[in-house]
């Protein structure tokens, strides 16, 4: 395990063992390209005093912990593979990995976050996707490999459109994307279903959803009802529904653990909610499915 302590109580303490790291410095930034072997888990504790952004592009899967003192289970799965986490933040717990973990992390300094924002960049977003923000990274990772005279420049540049596109994700900056007539594009629709889909098993609010696509909660409620024809509330319960039909016949699962896993707060609401929404009760789903 490597161990990486600052003073202040910050502290990096990462699991396996690292086979590769390539780490590249500006005024604005630390670029970290790193490679981990570890399996099936890496233990993780990490506090840091810069804004941090993950970038997981090969192997993390779940992990579970605390953050920030708040027990938290995060599922990694397709594009969705960034986390950012607050200047300060506590993270402690263990990922699934396997066999390896390669990962790129940009520490962004403090000041140039708030010189750039003019405020601070105070929740976590963890195991969200962004085309645009992943695009930039591969970009950011090939240039760091081997960094020229114009290194820092090209960094400082990508530091502030990244900076925009995580204003607009978190509503730091308040920024309203204009809803085209017929609501929310395809792309957005996607990225909110794997928003979705890698945290049923966690409560998700409206504000999570309008952050993820850049609305405020008026402007996110109208422009989805349009592109779906549902309320968001409704869309969450039937993914969910969908998650445990293919978990009550592909697994042997009790059906408390399903309920858990799907997202439902306990086994009477999953049973009513999946009774109303399949017109059978889930033990009744099973048995047809394997008779």
């Amino acid at each position: 395990m490597t161990a990486l302590h600052a003073p202040n109580s910050f502290v990096r303490m990462v699991g396996g063992d690292l086979v590769s790291s390539k780490i590249t410095n500006t005024d604005a930034m630390r670029i970290e390209v790193l490679r981990r072997v570890s399996r099936p888990k890496m233990e993780w504790h990490f506090r840091q005093p810069e804004v941090t952004l993950f970038w997981f592009r090969r192997g993390a899967e779940n992990l579970q912990g605390m953050i920030d003192g708040c027990n938290a289970a995060h599922r990694f799965s397709g594009r969705a593979n960034l986390a950012l986490f607050p200047a300060g933040m506590e993270i402690q717990g263990q990922w699934s990995v396997g066999p390896s973990l390669d990962y790129v992390v940009v520490f962004l300094d403090p000041a140039f976050v708030y010189d750039r924002l003019k405020t601070n960049i105070d929740r976590p977003l963890v195991g969200f996707a962004h085309e645009q923000l992943t695009r930039g990274l591969e970009e950011l990772r090939r240039e760091a490999l081997a960094p020229d005279n114009v290194f820092e420049l090209f960094a400082e540049g990508w530091g502030a459109q990244a900076l925009a596109h995580l204003a607009r994700i978190t509503e730091i900056a308040g920024a309203e994307k204009i809803v085209s007539r017929g609501g929310l594009s395809a792309r957005v629709l996607a990225q909110l279903d794997e928003y979705i889909r890698a945290r049923l098993a966690e409560p998700i609010s409206l504000d999570d959803l309008s952050g993820v696509a850049g609305l405020s909660r008026r402007h996110f409620l109208r422009a989805f009802q349009e592109s779906t024809g549902t309320t968001p509330h409704r869309h969450v319960l039937n993914l969910r529904i969908e998650d445990a039909k293919q978990r009550l016949t592909g697994s042997d699962e009790d059906l408390t653990s399903i309920a858990c896993a799907s997202g439902f707060s306990h086994s009477q609401h999953f049973s009513t909610s999946f009774r109303h929404a399949t017109g059978m009760t889930p033990s009744a789903f099973r048995r047809s499915r394997l008779s």
